[in-house]
């Protein structure tokens, strides 16, 4: 166990490393949501017509957010430890039993769920809450690439389709009356055929969560404040201790 001197020492450092990362994911999660999305887009001309690579398009997952929770989770826990390691330490007085989603946690002191209340009072709710969801108007299964392994990505069904073109051509209608009318104009109309020029297929990539997955996450963090709530009022129906520190202090100064 380290002394509580090293844990003060290392509190202030890990307390601003904490909050620049909530910031970080909450703006990741906010606002770069593509570096979980990704894309094949394929496109094959039809003989007798040129390629247009425009319509080509390939960009990998980047991440995933379960890679980004995981990390997230490995790199905070010494930062729940420390601080509330130091509020334990302080702490000889009341404890109250934590109970979350029907089990018991355990008994802490009053100063640990008062500072763990404080955390997710922050910005940690707000970062959860702007995890990014995959589309839940598609249909996603299981990638079978093998560029992604065993990575927590999804895929969509292959669409395929033609690109297309209009052809346009000019033609003269057979009038029977024009050789019965010699100053008469010939009539002339345009006739347009679509024809395809290429086959195109679309697939999506994502490593986002399910709107359920993040829905559940979030009902797990209000478990945990419920019980935290729950310990603190029951914690605070104990019996006080009466301190003389305060007649002391009192009678000696004045």
């Amino acid at each position: 166990m380290k002394k509580q001197a090293v844990l003060l020492g290392l509190r202030e450092k890990l307390e601003k490393s904490f909050s620049a990362m909530l910031d970080d994911f909450l703006s990741k999660f906010k606002n770069k949501q593509g570096i979980f999305q990704g894309v094949n887009r394929t496109y094959d001309a039809e003989e007798g017509y040129a390629d247009d690579p425009t319509k080509r398009a390939f960009q990998k997952v980047s991440s995933t957010v379960s890679e980004q929770m995981q990390w997230f989770k490995d790199n905070t826990i010494d930062y729940f430890n420390t601080v509330l390691s130091i509020e334990k330490t302080n702490s000889t007085g009341i404890k109250s039993e934590l109970k979350v989603a029907g089990k018991v946690w355990g008994e802490y002191s009053v100063l640990e769920l008062l500072r763990l209340k404080s955390i997710m009072d922050g910005k940690m709710k707000s970062m959860l809450g702007e995890l990014p969801v995959r589309d839940e108007k598609v249909i996603w299964t299981k990638t079978d690439k093998d560029y992604y392994g065993d990575r927590d990505v999804y895929q969509t069904p292959v669409a395929s389709g033609y690109a297309k073109t209009t052809l346009k051509r000019t033609e003269i209608v057979q009038d029977p009356h024009i050789k019965d009318a010699p100053g008469r104009a010939p009539v002339a109309v345009q006739i347009e055929t679509q024809v395809n020029v290429g086959l195109m297929t679309d697939q999506r990539f994502s490593g986002e969560l399910t709107l359920l997955q993040r829905a559940e996450i979030l009902l797990k963090y209000d478990q945990v404040y419920t019980g935290i709530i729950e310990a603190l009022e029951n914690a605070n129906s104990a019996d006080a201790v009466k301190s003389d520190l305060g007649t002391k202090f009192v009678e000696f100064v004045f």
